[in-house]
């Protein structure tokens, strides 16, 4: 799918998200990709609606810490399901061939991976960036997807410098002059940014989709075993999922509203700002407007994989390795009306 508003904004925020239960629900672990912002409001949303307790789940929703992260997680089967971008699966698989995750459902249409740099550097272009440092932290899917990046834009990777810091310090790496340029992404870079008093007119981002890289974002994961050892529970789970974005387009306050309840720290209108470029920029596209969600276009998705595995030098996965839609709800609730 990111963003580090207020500093240590989601440190305490470490609270799991949970749905009422009756002694029939079946336990379901989630992980997040990141905190609980405006981003991840679909969940609370769909927590909130009793969904999960309606479609009789467990539904425990943790906090996440990067997409690798959660990927490592779900892996190794401490969760259920977790979100993470789509890039970061395709890396993971290729290079875990016996062990693979599957997404099952894509919730962000367009990635908000990028690379943003304060104007004042005089680096206006992605070429720009050779002989500069960028600061994220290692396995972050912006800089997952940047030999993509690179190599859609003539960018050499060797003449590129990584200043390795958590997620929480990239934007004042820049500041401080530590870094030249923050990847990650970009709501979540450029409100940092911000939050250091750092004006938006005075930084240039560089949104990957818009230099090459049409890539979906984030996506839900699972182990394939535990999808078909338990198809209703994916499926329902998915829907509850629907339910949730949904939410967030129709009354984004409702949904700030229930997230809230799982972080003290939130700022109401800060976070309603990142949901709303949220959902407009990577979730409510013009293709899910026409096609609904998760509704990927098979063209691109090959190619998107290709992209991906080709610029990491990595063979490329199956895939039906990567994406399935075995367990997406009907059309009929995939549908989104806009006005």
């Amino acid at each position: 799918m990111n963003y580090v508003p207020k500093a240590l904004l989601a440190v305490g925020v470490g609270l799991a998200l949970t749905s009422p239960v009756s002694a029939a629900d079946m336990p379901l672990k989630v992980v997040l990709d990141w905190a609980f912002e405006g981003p991840q409001a679909m969940w609370s949303a769909a927590a909130k609606s009793g969904c999960f307790q309606e479609k009789k789940l467990d539904v425990s929703i943790d906090r996440g810490f990067g997409s690798g992260d959660t990927i490592s997680k779900v892996a190794a089967g401490s969760y259920d399901i977790g979100v993470a971008d789509f890039g970061s699966i395709v890396a993971y698989n290729a290079k875990h061939p016996n062990n693979p995750l599957v997404a099952t459902f894509i919730v962000s249409d367009r990635s908000s991976a990028s690379v943003n740099v304060l104007k004042s550097s005089g680096i206006g272009s992605p070429k720009a960036l050779e002989g500069k440092r960028i600061a994220d932290t290692q396995g972050e899917a912006s800089r997952v997807l940047f030999p993509a990046f690179a190599k859609e834009n003539g960018i050499d990777p060797g003449k590129i410098s990584w200043v390795n810091v958590s997620v929480n310090l990239r934007q004042a790496s820049v500041v401080r002059g530590q870094a030249d340029a923050a990847a990650g992404h970009i709501l979540t870079v450029v409100n940092g940014l911000r939050a250091l008093g750092v004006k938006r007119e005075d930084i240039f981002s560089m949104p990957f989709a818009e230099y090459g890289v049409d890539v979906p974002g984030n996506a839900v994961i699972a182990k394939p075993a535990w999808a078909e050892a338990h198809p209703q529970q994916m499926r329902d789970f998915l829907s509850c999922t629907v339910a949730g974005i949904k939410t967030t387009i129709s009354d984004p306050q409702a949904a700030i509203a229930s997230l809230k309840q799982y972080n003290s720290m939130l700022d109401a209108d800060y976070e309603a700002e990142h949901l709303e470029f949220a959902t407009q920029v990577a979730v409510l596209t013009p293709h899910v407007k026409q096609n609904g969600l998760s509704n990927i276009d098979p063209g691109r998705l090959n190619r998107s994989i290709e992209q991906i595995s080709e610029a990491l030098g990595v063979e490329r996965p199956p895939t039906s390795q990567v994406f399935t839609a075995d367990y997406l709800p009907p059309q009929s609730e995939l549908s989104i009306a806009t006005p």
